[in-house]
């Protein structure tokens, strides 16, 4: 426990030195004590804002101070290298994540500027680039965020016309087994087809099923709602619109 102790003291202690130094690094660019601590430094690289690799940085520094504190009584040593690579990680995540907010601009004709529409000529009482700030800062901080970033733009690039962009098929039911049940419900049901994935509801003869659960997008598995006695057509209703299947005949036993 001690040993354990001690490696979440040292990986505490080594994002709090980040920390430091990202706050150094600040109080050079915007000295709060006037301009003799001033140190000259661009605006920006190239065209990259110089604050984006910084809120980068400082939001994996405090998602792996909270990991320290969230995890003190099932510390894994094992992520200690993790902890360490926080600042080099945000910094990259941000800068990617900059770059394809920038694509994302010039993708429908725009001109990356200051973000909120805002005109040249129009007064702008925050820093021009506060929201690629924001994104940089959220990446750094979620890296889950970065990572479904980058699906939606590989979907969007990469995936062919026809392929997950395109609109759903609709279903169809193939089977029910049983086909046939109490006429006080309860029952379950498994219907077969394709396209039921998306099933939002099943109902037994316009009697909507108690409960529904989605195997896959080829087996669904009902509960049924209590019916009259005889043959009930049995409707599956998905996003993608509705299919018919059955009857299902409901009877006294």
């Amino acid at each position: 426990m001690t040993a354990r102790y001690e490696r979440r003291a040292f990986v505490a202690c080594v994002e709090i030195f980040y920390l430091l130094v990202l706050f150094a690094l600040a109080l050079l660019y915007f000295p709060p004590l006037g301009p003799a601590l001033h140190v000259s430094l661009p605006a920006s690289f190239g065209s990259l804002p110089v604050g984006v690799p910084w809120f980068g940085a400082l939001g994996a520094v405090i998602i792996s101070l909270s990991g320290v504190f969230d995890h003190r009584n099932d510390w894994d040593p094992t992520w200690a290298l993790w902890h360490f690579t926080r600042p080099l990680i945000g910094i990259s995540l941000a800068i990617i994540a900059w770059l394809t907010f920038q694509a994302g601009i010039l993708a429908v004709g725009s001109v990356p500027g200051p973000p909120g529409g805002a005109s040249p000529t129009q007064a702008v009482t925050a820093p021009t680039n506060l929201l690629y700030y924001l994104i940089a800062f959220v990446v750094g901080y979620r890296e889950a965020v970065f990572r479904e970033l980058i699906k939606r733009v590989s979907d969007v690039i990469l995936t062919p016309s026809g392929g997950a962009g395109a609109a759903a098929a609709p279903p169809a039911v193939t089977g029910i087994k049983p086909a046939s049940g109490h006429i006080l419900g309860g029952d379950e049901v498994t219907i077969s087809g394709s396209g039921l994935s998306g099933t939002t509801g099943v109902t037994f003869g316009g009697i909507a099923a108690p409960a529904v659960r989605v195997n896959s997008d080829v087996e669904i598995l009902v509960t049924t709602p209590p019916g009259g006695l005889g043959p009930a057509t049995v409707t599956v209703a998905t996003s993608a619109g509705n299919a018919n299947g059955g009857p299902f005949t409901y009877g006294a036993r």
